[in-house]
Parts: structure tokens; C-alpha cells; sequence
């Protein structure tokens, strides 16, 4: 049998995001997201207990900041500051990003399908494992939205599963 986990709903993320950040969120659409070699983005990997690969989330440098940045309650221009370089999360907002995208794994969980937790998250371009590099170059199923997080901007996050 194939292990398959949901994708999230975009109003469940969003919702998840607004209780968490405490900001209005908005969650749409967007276009398929084409990482940049110059701008740091971060890719979150999620796994069934076992061990096998779940799902992946890739959020570009924008969205990773703008969300570390309101879950911290720092003054959002400090937050669009660090956008403004190569996008790279220092160790307190990484801490911050990983948080979210910890807790948005109750999204890739039902009822009906194994557990899901997260169990990495990297800088990409970066050391990446094999199976994710190799799911994220074929998904079967994949969710591309455009997320904006008042006063922090907007930015892209990909679900691949």
C-alpha cells in the first residue's frame, strides 16, 4: 500500500499561520515556484514515523523571514532588512521558521493515513537528502501559494507530496 498524507487546505494554513503570528494572513494561489541560486529559501521535509518521506514544504526567502519575523514580534522592517540580503534566517529566526513549519505538520496528518511529523528543514541551495531532492524534482501532487502576513509581505510556499 502507498503511504499518502493529505496536502494541506489553504484556509486551514492560513488559519494555522493566524493563530500563530497573532497578524491577518492571506493564502491564494500562485504560480509554481522557481527557486533562485542567489536567494536562500527552506525546505521542510516530513515523514511518516518509519521513516519514509511524506511531503515537502519550499518556502522562499521572503515568506521564510516575513513568518520567523511575526512569530518573533520583531519590528517587521528589521525582519524586511534581512530580506533585503541573501535571505538567510539567523539561528533565533530559524528557530522561529522551524516552529511554524513544525506545527503546520498537524496539517499532513487524518484520521485515515500514518503519522506525519517534520523532521528536517533546510537551506536550499544546501546539502538536501536524496529522497526529498528526488520528490521535489517529481512530485504526484504539489500546491504552490502566494502567502502574505500583514506588515511582513508576501512570499511563495510549495507543498510537494
Amino acid at each position: 500500500m502507498l503511504n499518502r498524507c493529505p496536502l494541506p487546505l489553504r484556509a486551514s494554513f492560513r488559519d494555522v499561520l493566524r493563530d500563530l503570528t497573532g497578524r491577518s494572513v492571506t493564502v491564494r494561489a500562485g504560480p509554481a515556484q522557481q527557486l533562485d541560486g542567489d536567494r536562500c529559501a527552506y525546505l521542510a521535509g516530513y515523514r511518516f514515523d518509519e521513516g519514509d518521506l511524506a511531503a515537502i514544504a519550499v518556502a522562499d526567502a521572503d515568506l521564510s523571514v516575513g513568518l520567523a519575523g511575526a512569530l518573533a514580534a520583531m519590528p517587521p522592517q528589521d525582519a524586511l532588512d534581512q530580506v533585503a540580503g541573501d535571505g538567510i534566517l539567523d539561528e533565533e529566526l530559524f528557530d522561529f521558521f522551524h516552529e511554524i513549519v513544525n506545527i503546520s505538520a498537524k496539517l499532513l496528518n487524518s484520521p485515515t493515513t500514518p503519522h506525519v511529523a517534520l523532521r528536517e528543514v533546510t537551506p536550499v541551495p544546501g546539502e538536501v537528502p536524496e529522497d526529498v531532492a528526488d520528490r521535489a524534482r517529481r512530485p504526484a501532487r504539489r500546491e504552490d501559494w502566494r502567502v502574505g502576513v500583514d506588515s511582513y509581505g508576501e512570499g511563495t510556499i510549495t507543498f510537494l507530496a
